[in-house]
């Protein structure tokens, strides 16, 4: 992960960037000035199997957990690269791989952050970060009721993308991470786990003419004519075959009416195609017939 095996840090190299009322509690805490007694990496690991449970930065009131106080404890050792990776991919407790990311947070350069998380953001190793009589954490994954104590659960991969994204951890406030960085690292999340997209659905084709040949699957939007249509639309060709070149019927007995010609539709629809919002009124002006048979070649025709 990285050529050399130092570990960039930043930051204020005595309070590893704790919150300072935590920092002070840690000193001042029993249990840790026990440690002074660990030495060694391998000794601190064992005591992180054998004590930690939950990750809670306070046990009550404002006392330092033992989760802390190891944390703390790690700092003192300046881990190397090779430390923190056997930390963050230890096989023996979730709590050693968990106290490895929260080491990570605290003093690790942010830039160099995505680099080492990127890899455990959907690791489904299940962790309990509190427990207590009434825990009031909102980032609940699963709830076990053991010995009148409520634990809360979360994976691994949860718990890291809660570093990299909000400003606390359980109600401390972790090292603020520079703009830039922090938009950077979103966008990156983002990417990596919205779901795929699936390719979007084509809209249907319209063929409006019915006698215009086309694709097997193409959509029709054209009705079988009635039996009084059909006989209109007979006398209309049989009008325009006689050599009556004129749209208007002669003068005959009955009500006055202007003959639906195929020319007459096909010209009508080309207007439409070529200006879609023309009104029927400049379409009776052009074409010549009524606003009536406009309207029912519009409805009925097209």
């Amino acid at each position: 992960m990285k050529q050399s095996n130092k570990l960039e840090t930043w930051g204020n190299e005595t309070t590893m960037n704790l919150n300072n009322i935590l920092y002070q509690n840690i000193q001042a805490s029993p249990y840790f000035k026990q440690l002074y007694e660990l030495k060694t990496y391998h000794e601190v690991i064992d005591e992180i199997y054998n004590h930690v449970e939950s990750l809670e930065p306070f046990l009550k009131g404002t006392t330092a957990s033992t989760a802390f106080c190891l944390l703390y404890k790690l700092w003192t050792l300046r881990l190397t690269v090779k430390q923190v990776t056997g930390l963050i991919e230890h096989t023996d407790s979730p709590h050693i791989r968990a106290l490895g990311f929260l080491y990570l947070r605290y003093v690790c350069k942010p830039a160099s952050l995505w680099e080492w998380f990127e890899e455990y953001l959907e690791d489904e190793e299940q962790v309990q970060i509190q427990g207590g009589p009434r825990p009031v954490s909102i980032w609940v994954l699963k709830a076990y009721v053991s010995n009148n104590m409520f634990l809360k659960i979360r994976t691994i991969g949860k718990m890291c993308r809660q570093l990299l994204t909000d400003q606390k951890w359980l109600g401390t406030i972790l090292p603020r991470i520079p703009v830039p960085i922090a938009r950077d690292i979103e966008q990156k999340l983002k990417e990596r786990l919205q779901p795929p997209t699936l390719p979007r659905r084509e809209s249907p084709s319209y063929d409006l003419d019915p006698r215009v040949s086309g694709s097997s699957k193409t959509r029709r939007r054209y009705r079988t004519p009635s039996r009084e249509r059909r006989a209109e639309r007979d006398y209309d060709r049989r009008a325009f075959n006689n050599e009556n070149e004129s749209i208007e019927d002669k003068l005959c007995f009955g009500p006055y009416r202007q003959a639906t010609t195929f020319q007459t539709i096909a010209k009508i629809k080309e207007m439409v195609i070529e200006d879609p919002h023309a009104t029927i009124r400049e379409l009776v002006n052009l074409v010549g017939i009524s606003q009536e048979r406009i309207n029912h070649i519009l409805t009925k025709e097209l």
